[in-house]
């Protein structure tokens, strides 16, 4: 019977923290690192559906979907491949808070990811 109670009392711990979760849905503007130091503007519009993550990422030119997207709590991760010069392929990962996202994004070829922020549009 205890083993039960605790089971029972895990699974509302989960929902509870699920429930918590910061949502990425929204609007979210950034300067995000290139190569040689440059920063570039960019935007992110997300949107969460359950475990589902959704929604394009675009520049002062373009606007590209997100691919292979993930959701786990507070963590997203995705993909979005730009059709410049030869292609680039950028990964992100990401911590989301209220007011903003603390992302990391590895270029395809690089092998350290660059830190950077994104804040939620009002």
């Amino acid at each position: 019977m205890a083993c039960m109670v605790q089971r029972i009392l895990l699974a509302a711990l989960v929902g509870a923290m699920l429930l918590l979760a910061a949502d990425p849905t929204g609007t979210w503007t950034g300067e995000q690192p290139g190569p040689n130091g440059n920063t570039y503007p960019i935007t992110f519009k997300l949107k969460a559906d359950g475990g589902k993550l959704t929604g394009t990422m675009g520049g002062d030119q373009f606007e590209q979907p997100i691919q292979n997207a993930e959701i786990h709590g507070d963590d997203i991760s995705f993909s979005v491949h730009l059709e410049f010069g030869n292609g680039i392929d950028l990964k992100y990962t990401g911590k989301v808070s209220a007011d903003k996202i603390d992302f990391k994004v590895q270029r395809s070829g690089d092998d350290q990811a660059q830190p950077f922020v994104a804040k939620k549009a009002p």
